[in-house]
């Protein structure tokens, strides 16, 4: 069934139903089963250009990376919940899902899937089982339906190398093994066009280096298409023990540091430019999270130079499968907590301006005072665009800051203050840009500060054209 065509029988459906029952709240949730944020499809594959901080599609467009914590999704979900989940986060922006090929601990019946088909049939990466890649086969074009990437890890190796992945399974297989398994994967997928390879797993991968880089070797001669990133231990990024790789073209963070920006600098600082994203660190529902300290992660990614951000959730990421996790077990209704739909905030924002031009403010150029303390919570980051249209802040608590409005372009800028945590925008005022202005939020918790130059006619931040 077409998509629209589909959601508009949906919403038919619930309208009687919720008439009959007079339910305005089931109406409501019914009305809101798929709406899609823009008309903006990606074409992919996706593609590097050298020097550049981000990926493009392959029409050239600017790929805003949001991603989910899915890494369950293949070996936990039946067709219906696939459907369900994709649904969701397409509705709310999600670019990105990053997804194990193959389970060792964290879904019901691991290392099987919800069919109860394994992996392998025999030996570990020599015996791979054709009724389990294929159905790995549909869920991924299921994602490409709703212009999803996956960012797929064939070989996570699991925390500390213990027994969450497969670690002691590359030890004991032979090279010829796994090289033999990256041909297998890498030829399997080489058409897939929504596929970003995510090398390793929540662990330093030096005590099985050689063995991990065969079956890079296996993919990479088997498919010249896809790009590569890496999932190291947590205060590390992609290229930590890949340096020289290059296989490796995008980079990213991970790290559970309260003040991640810090990290996120060092990657914008490496020669030569190379594209990074936050590919892990607080989860929604684990590590004590606060709403803020969530979105933070997000908005100060991004205004440091990153090309994006992965949310996750517990349960969501096990969706269910792992109840002693975390509290909620019921993943569903997760989908719609505060976390992700903050998350469908930041990246209308983002996308409704020029947020692969952003340059952030480390000399603070930009936000001259009231930026804070580096090293603190509460440090203000923000970025200006290198064609003077735009200047993003984004202020964790209530504080008053101060901007160089003569790095807009123009005689007037445009000052908004977008709420991260409902969307909702609020004139900040005009100003002329030959001086200095000063800026504090209309209420407590975190602020984006957004300063426009009336030249381009920009819509308020958030609204998408």
């Amino acid at each position: 069934m077409d998509k629209k065509a589909g959601t508009w029988y949906v919403n038919v459906i619930c309208l009687l139903l919720a008439v009959f029952v007079s339910s305005v709240d089931g109406l409501c949730s019914c009305i809101n089963y798929y709406q899609p944020e823009t008309n903006i499809k990606y074409v992919f594959p996706l593609k590097e250009e050298r020097g550049e901080r981000y990926l493009r599609d392959s029409n050239g467009q600017p790929f805003f990376w949001l991603g989910d914590a899915a890494w369950s999704m293949i070996a936990q979900l039946n067709d219906e919940d696939v459907s369900y989940y994709l649904n969701d986060r397409a509705g709310k922006g999600f670019s990105v899902l990053l997804v194990s090929l193959i389970e060792h601990k964290f879904s019901s019946h691991a290392p099987a899937n919800y069919n109860g088909d394994l992996p392998f049939t025999g030996r570990p990466f020599a015996t791979p089982n054709e009724k389990y890649f294929t159905r790995a086969d549909f869920i991924i074009r299921e994602a490409a339906k709703y212009n999803i990437i996956i960012l797929l890890d064939p070989l996570y190796l699991g925390y500390d190398c213990k027994d969450e992945g497969w670690c002691a399974e590359v030890s004991q297989a032979t090279t010829e093994e796994l090289y033999a398994w990256g041909k297998f994967i890498g030829s399997r997928y080489r058409n897939f066009d929504n596929i970003i390879w995510c090398i390793g797993g929540d662990t330093d991968p030096t005590a099985v280096r050689e063995k991990v880089l065969e079956t890079v070797r296996g993919i990479s001669e088997s498919d010249k298409v896809h790009l590569f990133s890496a999932h190291n231990q947590p205060g590390s990024t992609a290229i930590s023990p890949w340096k020289g790789e290059k296989w490796l073209t995008v980079n990213n963070v991970y790290s559970y540091d309260s003040v991640i920006y810090r990290h996120h600098k060092e990657a914008w600082m490496i020669e030569p430019a190379m594209p990074f994203f936050l590919i892990e660190t607080v989860y929604e529902n684990e590590h004590n999270s606060t709403p803020v300290q969530l979105r933070a992660q997000a908005y100060q990614a991004v205004l440091s130079g990153a090309m994006g951000y992965i949310f996750g959730n517990c349960p969501i990421w096990h969706f269910g499968s792992f109840p002693s996790w975390c509290k909620p077990v019921e993943w569903k209704t997760e989908l719609n907590n505060e976390g992700s739909t903050d998350m469908a905030h930041f990246q209308r924002l983002f996308r409704s301006r020029s947020w692969f031009k952003l340059i952030p403010d480390f000399d603070h150029k930009v936000i001259t005072s009231g930026f804070g303390t580096w090293g603190t919570r509460d440090y203000v980051t923000s970025a200006c665009t290198g064609d003077g249209n735009t200047i993003i802040a984004y202020l964790s608590c209530k504080t008053e800051i101060t901007a160089d409005l003569r790095k807009i372009k123009g005689d007037t800028a445009v000052c908004w203050w977008f709420n991260p945590s409902n969307g909702e925008v609020t004139s900040a005022g005009n100003f002329k840009t030959d001086a200095f202005q000063p800026f504090i939020p209309p209420g407590e918790n975190d602020w984006v500060l957004v300063i426009d130059s009336d030249l381009p006619g920009f819509q308020p931040p958030g609204q998408i054209k």
